[in-house]
């Protein structure tokens, strides 16, 4: 054991949605070296998590206890003890039927330093994505929180008599499995039959369902709906505003099935766009960007740049590692005074920017073709050095193909990695996945790094001219974006069906 004690902080999670977690909490979060989580915590709020931290899954399944409550305890004391930082994470608020108290008590027998963040309990949020606000000055003033899977497994300790006669808004928690003494305990108190009721299950998520029923009919409809956990039941007449507000089951975007594909290194950005829309997006890193040790190539070119005319980066890679090579051999921007510079693309203009450098050439389309009508236009004479990718020398076959004198250069080299997820790509395809490309690389990245004998089922949402003519080279579904924009990309994909 450590001699200096650490601490445990217990973090809600929220109800799942990555961006539910408040910003005390993900702050926390990220400096964890230990994450005890349970089963509803998302997979998208365990990624904030540092990937140093060791994590411990002590998740709970209905009527299955995978690890009971004491070791839970034992666990966050022992690793307290051990000097670390203990992130215990817990679905939606850890006070609200979350036995956030009940963790507390042991760590305060040994006076172990803990602390409490807040979170956004899962029934408010979950009836919130569903359009029922769970107050209204026309239907309740008042709100009741109730276990549905009470410690004894008993739920007639619950005062019904008085849950009926509130008026309010009864919401219950763990309620599935016990939906019917639930129910059935309201009629004999004698709440009103024909109160609204609902159901929320999997509340934020992409495969977010929900029932609108009454008292009376509640029961029956459960079962013909096949309600599942984790799920929150409510009753009361706000319940009947869902149809009018639900907001979230109403985007163009729920419930689809989009993969994304990426370099392994990138930000998400349209993942998370697409998520908070409410689709189910697969991310998918396919293309990796391997430095070249002892790169001779590059070497080559940066002591042989008075050889050349023009020097044109195919890629914002390109840039990045071809500046590299100029530090490493004490040379900086000045070593090209004498070039023409060309970027294909925007990221990579912008990426050479970053070194002081304002390419000349960069054609408003992004395509291999419009470089060289570029060039053409330009009149360039002389000898040109393009920087590409060991196994993407499309640009320079191109440039070579439309008479300039080319010579190629290798700035790196790309890795087409499989898809690795939860089913097989070819199962997603058969189910009519929609693929969003941001780059040709990734086109090429999903092709290769898969065993995909008929990509004609794709349907593929291409950012940019270029992205579009290698999908459709693929003999994919390809559609292509009005503006190369993230924007432009997700009202491609609300289109489709």
């Amino acid at each position: 054991m450590s001699e200096k004690k650490g601490r445990v902080i217990l973090i809600g999670a929220g109800p799942g949605d990555k961006g539910l977690i408040t910003v005390k909490g993900l702050e926390y979060l990220k400096k964890a070296d230990v994450v005890v989580y349970d089963r509803l915590v998302s997979k998208d709020v365990l990624s904030l998590s540092p990937e140093t931290a060791e994590f411990i899954n002590v998740g709970k399944v209905m009527n299955h206890h995978n690890i009971p409550q004491p070791e839970i305890n034992e666990i966050l004391l022992n690793k307290a003890l051990e000097g670390k930082t203990v992130v215990r994470l817990k679905g939606g608020d850890p006070f609200v039927f979350g036995r956030g108290g009940e963790e507390l008590e042991l760590l305060t027998i040994h006076n172990i330093e803990y602390e409490i963040v807040p979170g956004i309990t899962s029934a408010i949020s979950a009836l919130a994505y569903a359009g029922i606000p769970v107050t209204h000055r026309d239907f309740a003033s008042s709100i009741h929180f109730v276990t549905g899977h009470a410690k004894d497994g008993l739920v007639e300790n619950i005062d019904f008599k008085a849950l009926a006669a509130s008026k309010g808004t009864i919401l219950f928690y763990m309620g599935v499995s016990t939906l019917s003494q639930l129910i059935n305990g309201l009629i004999m108190a004698g709440i009103d039959k024909n109160t609204p009721c609902a159901a929320v299950e999997n509340g934020t998520r992409y495969n977010m369902r929900t029932l609108i029923s009454t008292v009376e009919n509640m029961v029956s409809d459960a079962e013909k709906f096949q309600l599942k956990s984790p799920a929150v039941i409510a009753v009361g007449k706000v319940c009947s505003l869902s149809d009018k507000f639900a907001w979230f089951s109403k985007s163009k975007i729920f419930s689809k099935q989009i993969i994304v594909t990426r370099p392994v290194v990138s930000n998400n950005i349209l993942t998370d766009r697409l998520k908070n829309a409410g689709a189910e997006v697969i991310d998918y890193p396919c293309i990796k960007i391997n430095e070249i040790e002892n790169n001779k190539s590059l070497l080559n070119l940066t002591a042989n740049l008075d050889k050349y005319n023009m020097l044109i980066f195919a890629s914002k890679n390109s840039a990045a590692y071809f500046f590299k090579s100029l530090a490493e051999n004490k040379k900086d921007s000045r070593a090209l005074s004498h070039l023409l510079i060309g970027a294909l693309g925007k990221s990579t203009y912008d990426e050479l920017k970053k070194y002081g450098i304002y390419a000349d050439i960069m054609p408003e389309k992004y395509t291999f073709t419009a470089f060289a009508s570029s060039l053409k236009k330009a009149e360039i004479k002389g000898n040109i050095a393009v920087l590409e990718a060991a196994n993407d020398k499309r640009l320079s076959d191109e440039l070579k193909n439309h008479g300039f004198n080319v010579a190629p250069f290798i700035a790196y080299d790309i890795e087409y990695l499989p898809l690795d997820y939860i089913k097989p790509l070819q199962e997603y395809i058969d189910n009519g996945v929609i693929a969003a490309f941001t780059s040709s690389a990734a086109v090429h990245g999903f092709v290769h790094g898969n065993k995909i004998e008929d990509l004609s089922k794709i349907k593929a949402v291409c950012i940019g001219k270029l992205t579009y003519e290698t999908a459709l080279g693929y003999k994919m579904q390809a559609y292509m974006a009005e503006k190369p924009t993230i924007d432009s990309l997700i009202e491609k994909l609300k289109e489709l069906e």
